[in-house]
């Protein structure tokens, strides 16, 4: 998926840790996010918006 990112990128990207992003992935609080099953990785969108201020 050359339109996404991961959970690493999107935090050196917008400032937060990487279990954060992961739990904003698991409430739907970042759009367009999605896993292949649950356990593997997330898919973020390069696109996707910060759910809050980027640090």
């Amino acid at each position: 998926m050359a339109d996404s990112m991961g959970t690493k990128e999107a935090s050196r990207l917008w400032g937060y840790s990487q279990a954060q992003i992961s739990k904003w992935c698991r409430e739907k609080q970042i759009e367009g996010a999605e896993q292949d099953k649950p356990g593997s990785p997330w898919h973020i969108p390069k696109d996707a918006k910060c759910p809050k201020p980027i640090k």
